[in-house]
């Protein structure tokens, strides 16, 4: 036997045996000191008394075993939600977890970098662009990575400017044609609003479709209008500074009503930029930032639509799909204020009307036509009395209005149904003696 190995042994032995008194020793100068085994301590003291040159690899674990800080663990946590919400595997997720908990997880992420873009006070770090020899397409967007508004998630304040990965491409968002060579290779801020605009009206349409469930296509459709009209998006490029950046060319004549075009169409260019210079992370980057901009100019509509969601509990099958079309049918969905008003009221000889008040006038808040309607019972003691009136950007929806007021006055309402409660008593009489009369 090797007498220096024996030697060798011994020393070990000696250390093994004084190891746990040295780890309890360590516990008094440390508060909260990393998780690691008995043995693998002792080794590492064993090495540092030797004087061993090169590293342990029991370091790397007293190394890597030091807890990480409260921001760093979210990073972690965003950073595993990307690859398991990644195109590529997201439909492997939703199979094992479930649509509606992929939608939580996406809410999660978006929340989390809300939360730590509003925490950055410095400039943007801009990512380096990752190098491609294939065509800079995008990649595609889902129904499933667009969720809907809460107006819990909503800041007050502006979100920061995505960065544009690409120099070229973002000088091209702020550079006007006259400027470019004639070439159909310029690239000029009105090529990239084509594009731009695209991408913000499916953005804005996934977003809406969503949130508002309760609500018909026409008035979604004036949502998603003052979305992405060019006065919303000229006072968002205002926002920004984009006037300032604005490369349009020393004749070029500044009225205000060209200004605003000009300063809509950079945002949709902007936008584009934000998407074509980033293929991986682009379209979710845009998309998160619209949802915020957006989000904040509709927070009202989007509190009352909570507030409807709580009384209509009718799940939409165009989001929650059911497989089947006759399970989607067997939803009771509930009656409008119009049908609502028409069964408390209506019978044999009355009627509801519904007809204009004066002509329509323009809304002051997104200059679309305005309508008034009212609402007129024909019965019960009444010869065309006005119940209720509503206005709204479409006919229908400003009866609705009518409908709904006349609803809430629930002491004329009273009147009229005990007047509809009595008369329907008295015709299921006649209607029982009739059929008596026939027997006999």
């Amino acid at each position: 036997m090797d007498l220096n190995d024996s030697t060798t042994r011994k020393k070990h032995s000696r250390d093994d045996e004084h190891s746990e008194p040295r780890i309890k020793k360590q516990k008094k100068h440390h508060v909260s000191p990393p998780e690691i085994s008995r043995d693998a301590f002792a080794n590492s003291v064993q090495d540092e008394g030797n004087g061993a040159s090169k590293p342990h690899k029991n370091k790397d674990i007293l190394r890597n075993s030091v807890p990480q800080s409260g921001s760093a663990k979210i990073a972690n946590l965003v950073k595993a939600l990307d690859e398991a919400l990644d195109e590529d595997s997201l439909g492997e997720t939703s199979n094992s977890i479930g649509a509606e908990a992929v939608k939580q997880c996406l809410d999660l992420r978006a929340s989390l970098r809300t939360q730590k873009s509003n925490e950055e006070t410095t400039a943007i770090t801009i990512p380096e662009p990752k190098p491609s020899d294939g065509p800079n397409i995008p990649k595609s967007m889902t129904p499933v990575s667009i969720t809907p508004w809460h107006s819990s998630n909503l800041p007050n304040k502006l979100p920061p400017l995505p960065a544009v990965l690409d120099k070229t491409l973002e000088e091209s968002s702020f550079t006007h044609v006259n400027l470019g060579t004639g070439r159909i290779t310029d690239i000029t801020y009105e090529r990239l609003e084509w594009v731009g605009d695209a991408y913000l009206e499916l953005v804005a349409t996934l977003l809406i479709s969503q949130t508002f469930p309760h609500l018909t296509p026409g008035k979604l459709s004036q949502f998603r209008e003052r979305c992405v009209k060019n006065l919303t998006l000229a006072e968002f490029a205002l926002a920004y500074g984009f006037d300032k950046r604005a490369k349009l060319g020393n004749l070029f004549v500044k009225d205000q009503a060209t200004m605003t075009k000009i300063h809509g169409d950079m945002f949709e260019a902007y936008v584009a930029a934000v998407v074509l210079s980033d293929p991986e992370n682009g379209v979710e980057r845009a998309a998160e930032w619209l949802k915020i901009l957006w989000g904040q100019k509709l927070k009202k509509e989007i509190v009352q639509e909570e507030i409807r969601g709580k009384e209509i509990k009718v799940s939409n099958p165009m989001w929650k799909l059911v497989g089947d079309a006759r399970e989607a049918a067997k939803q009771t969905a509930p009656l409008n204020p119009k049908d609502q008003l028409q069964r408390l009221l209506a019978s044999k000889g009355v009627k509801l009307e519904y007809k204009d008040i004066g002509p329509a006038t323009k809304d002051r808040t997104n200059k679309l036509p305005l309508f008034t309607v009212g609402v007129y019972l024909h019965g019960w003691g009444e010869n065309g009395k006005q119940l209720g009136r509503g206005s709204a950007n479409g006919k229908k929806d400003a009866g609705m209005k009518a409908a709904e007021e006349a609803l809430r006055d629930k002491k004329m309402m009273a009147g009229y149904m005990e007047k509809k409660r009595i008369f329907d008593e008295q015709m299921e009489l006649e209607r029982q003696a009739l059929q008596q009369a026939k027997r006999s």
